[in-house]
């Protein structure tokens, strides 16, 4: 059985029966077949259990900048770190992806949550996914229609049947440094460089997120629910503070830390799990954890949310027991 602390932020002590470096393609063309899981770093991954099977950990590397028009397309590796890659690009005074910075996680990893922090999502400005797939044992691509992205989400999350190691990401980043200062932490501020609204974003995840190197967690437990506009309005007569972000399809977004605070879950503790004191949206490893005490935290913020504003949140974390991906309803 082969430990897998180090591939899951969590830093929950689960094992696997295996456990394979994925380098290259050639390497991918040599997995046995049977049950297999894709890690990158385990970022946004929550284990219930040892898995039964083997892991392949995206190690591919290599980066290439390509002069197109008014644009660069960056082809990056999966296995590269997201964070790394943006200060490597910002360090060529490339921009486009400052937004996302200290988002821990791989590149390959990236895509499949539609990752997104402080206004952008990767999605925006993917040009295509290259992938392996397990199954057909071929190489194949998607373009950004194909990738099918939507919030915290995409084909390759949408259609975990298909077995697609994404090997490499290409982006389209315009040469000119058009900041995105839509968050509310960024409105105001005027940055010259990318570099300094890299910084700058770093700083506000410092504050209020926990580094996962120090403390153990997943960043964001919950997504932002959706609702009506109608519900959003009745909840704003009763909670004039609370933050609404209207959505291009009509309805609302709501921040789940902000009802996960305001239903009494901010710094609680079960067990040695428990929410972060700055940021609730965060379930943490308070040291020596396991895996059924943050899922029990977990349902109780649920159910606390639920009682307060009669609003269901949603894991964003991927959750996986010992034969795979599992609902969080199943739990």
């Amino acid at each position: 059985m082969q430990d897998l602390s180090a591939y899951n932020s969590f830093g929950l002590h689960v094992r696997a029966e295996d456990l394979i470096m994925i380098h290259s393609v050639e390497d991918l063309k040599k997995v046995p077949g049977g049950q297999v899981l894709i890690l990158g770093r385990g970022s946004d991954v929550l284990f219930t259990d040892d898995y039964q099977g083997t892991v392949l950990v995206n190690d591919i590397r290599g980066l290439q900048v390509e002069e197109c028009g008014d644009d660069y397309l960056i082809k990056a590796g999966g296995g590269l770190l997201l964070d790394g890659l943006i200060e490597d690009l910002v360090a060529r005074n490339i921009s486009g992806l400052e937004n996302l910075s200290a988002i821990p996680g791989t590149v390959g990893a990236a895509p499949i949550q539609n990752v997104g922090a402080y206004g952008m999502e990767i999605g925006q400005v993917v040009e295509s996914v290259t992938f392996y797939d397990l199954d057909r044992r071929c190489a194949g691509s998607f373009d950004k229609e194909q990738c099918e992205f939507g919030y915290r989400n995409s084909y390759f999350k949408k259609h975990p049947e298909r077995r697609l190691f994404i090997t490499e990401i290409t982006l389209r980043l315009t040469r000119e440094f058009k900041p995105k200062l839509s968050y509310h932490g960024l409105e105001g501020h005027i940055f010259e460089t990318p570099y300094q609204l890299r910084e700058q974003i770093i700083a506000l995840r410092r504050k209020k997120l926990p580094d996962p190197k120090k403390v153990g967690n997943a960043g964001s437990f919950f997504k932002n629910p959706q609702v009506s506009t109608e519900k959003a309005q009745d909840l704003k007569k009763i909670y004039p503070d609370i933050p609404l972000y209207p959505q291009a399809d009509g309805t609302v977004k709501l921040a789940a830390g902000w009802l996960i605070d305001k239903a009494g879950c901010r710094n609680i503790t079960h067990g040695r799990a428990g929410t972060w004191e700055s940021q609730a949206l965060v379930i943490v490893n308070r040291g020596g954890a396991c895996p059924h005490e943050i899922v029990a935290l977990a349902k109780y913020i649920v159910c606390e949310v639920m009682n307060r504003f009669s609003i269901i949140l949603e894991p964003e974390v991927r959750i996986y027991g010992a034969r795979g991906e599992v609902s969080w309803n199943s739990l």
